[in-house]
């Protein structure tokens, strides 16, 4: 009996434990099953979140920042979904630009300008709509890419646009320009800029906006763009092989006719095509970053050219150097040119850096400190094409330059009337009163070379000098003597004349006597 009543107890105390045991545990698991609950609600939360912060990055990555509509990423994945989605479907690319909106900024501010790409955003909100895409797809430029439109539809959207932009502001007409591009499905190989750049073709044939302001892409045009994209990627190649070669244009001194400096050219050697202009292939650049690279190039050969020069024993000349708008943004490029001078032992007065009238003009606070770096850096500087547009005269004052290169359009403009002349006379005196160097480019005769001289301009460059040389040729012109090739208008007796007043004094002393 005794056993019996143990083996009770011990079962009973087993039970008691067990459910004591099971008792523990479905505690902890209720606060297990509570944190797991507490946890995945956070988590829900923090992956919504996560959710909204993405949606709110891609909102922000597919948006312009100024006129809030779609950018150039947005556009392209837009673009792409449409083709994918309507494979049989004809699309037409529509690229367009205020052609205006330099002048805008220029003479209005950037503040005004932006306000013109709001403006146009929202008629672009107004005018395309349907199976269509448009897109701010960088500073100048929207696109609209449409769906089975037929040239009425596509002639009624830019007239639209045209006529809505005219509204934009009492002060100043905005002229869009329209390029026009049927996309080719069997060109695979276009990408989007492609595509794009087709429609900038385009737009680059409208010769007269105020009568037809659209233009159509076409085969010549294609060949054109082709060869564009043939010479871009030749580019770094013929660096590498110096196929670019330094040119120089003598600047004559306009009292002493000799040459005093030279300004330095790019000329590509090109396979096939012989020695082509800068004007073949520099505004091709100048829409890329090579225009950067190029300039390097030119740099370093002309601090070469000096150092020759030297070695050579060769008494060297202060060389031109122009400095693209693109430079203008940022101070790395100052680096270049000392690091430049240093590897070549260059003093800075054997260099001029050219500042383009177009990339100082209005310049911004950015640009002026980077030319006030420049100032302090010892730099001479000059700006470039001064009158190619309105300049403001305060130039001459508010920046700390050493010479203004006057632009051939200004002399051109001003040199065959007596009228321009006298704007030319004050502009030089008011230049020499600031003591600047005033120096006319796109002097072609001797008329125009006496007349400058007779005003105060101090140096000439352009053709009636001579054109612009290879260094070979420079250096043989720089030994020859200039100034027995060329004559100022001033009277010089010659000794036929000295007879002719010894005659005339003797036969006046006889009769006195």
């Amino acid at each position: 009996m005794p056993y019996v009543i143990a083996v009770i107890i011990l079962l009973v105390g087993i039970i008691a434990f067990l459910g004591y045991q099971l008792y523990v545990r479905n505690i902890q698991y209720t606060y297990k099953a509570d944190k797991m609950s507490d946890l995945e609600h956070s988590y829900e939360n923090k992956i919504q979140n996560l959710e909204n912060t993405i949606s709110s990055l891609n909102k922000t990555a597919y948006t312009h920042t100024v006129t809030k509509i779609g950018n150039i990423d947005y556009f392209i994945s837009r673009c792409t979904s449409l083709f994918e989605h309507y494979p049989d479907a004809v699309f037409t690319m529509i690229g367009f630009s205020i052609s205006n909106l330099g002048k805008i900024n220029q003479f209005f501010g950037p503040s005004e300008g932006d306000k013109v790409m709001v403006y146009t955003a929202d008629i672009l909100k107004d005018s395309v709509k349907g199976n269509a895409a448009y897109a701010h797809v960088n500073s100048n430029l929207f696109g609209i890419l449409l769906r089975d439109s037929g040239e009425s539809e596509i002639m009624e959207i830019i007239d639209s646009i045209t006529a809505k932009l005219k509204n934009c502001s009492s002060t100043f007409t905005i002229m869009p320009i329209f390029g026009i591009y049927y996309v080719d499905r069997s060109h695979a190989h276009d990408s989007m800029m492609d595509i794009m750049n087709y429609t900038l073709l385009a737009q680059k044939a409208v010769t007269d906006p105020e009568k037809e302001n659209y233009a159509y892409f076409t085969e010549e045009l294609s060949r054109t763009y082709n060869e564009n994209k043939k010479m871009s990627a030749e580019m770094e190649e013929a660096l590498d092989k110096h196929k670019f070669i330094v040119y120089l244009q003598p600047m004559v001194d306009l009292h002493s006719y000799q040459i005093v400096s030279a300004e330095a050219l790019v000329r590509w050697d090109y396979p096939g095509k012989g020695i082509l202009s800068p004007y073949a292939f520099l505004p091709l650049f100048e829409n890329t970053s090579l225009i950067q690279k190029l300039d390097y190039y030119m740099w370093e050969e002309c601090c070469k050219v000096i150092r020759r020069w030297i070695d050579n024993k060769i008494t060297p000349m202060p060389i031109a150097m122009n400095i693209s708008p693109i430079h203008l943004t940022s101070t790395a490029f100052i680096d270049k040119l000392e690091q430049l001078m240093h590897s070549y032992l260059i003093s800075k007065n054997l260099l001029i850096l050219e500042l383009p009238e177009r990339g100082v003009a209005n310049a911004t606070k950015e640009v002026t400190e980077i030319i006030m770096k420049l100032h302090e850096k010892k730099f001479s500087l000059c700006i470039d094409n001064f009158g190619s547009i309105h300049s403001p005269l305060n130039l001459l004052k508010d920046y700390p330059i050493e010479r203004i290169k006057l632009d051939r359009s200004f002399l051109n403009r001003n040199s065959s009337s007596k009228e321009g002349l006298t704007i030319l006379r004050y502009l030089i005196a008011m230049a020499k009163e600031l003591n600047l160097t005033v120096i006319t480019e796109g002097v072609e005769s001797m008329q125009q070379a006496n007349s400058l001289s007779d005003i105060g301009c101090d140096i000439a460059q352009g053709y009636f000098f001579a054109k612009p040389l290879d260094v070979r040729h420079f250096d043989q012109l720089n030994k020859s003597m200039l100034r027995n090739l060329y004559r100022p208008s001033e009277y010089y007796p010659t000794f036929e004349d000295f007879e002719k007043d010894v005659d005339i004094l003797t036969q006046m002393m006889q009769r006195v006597g």
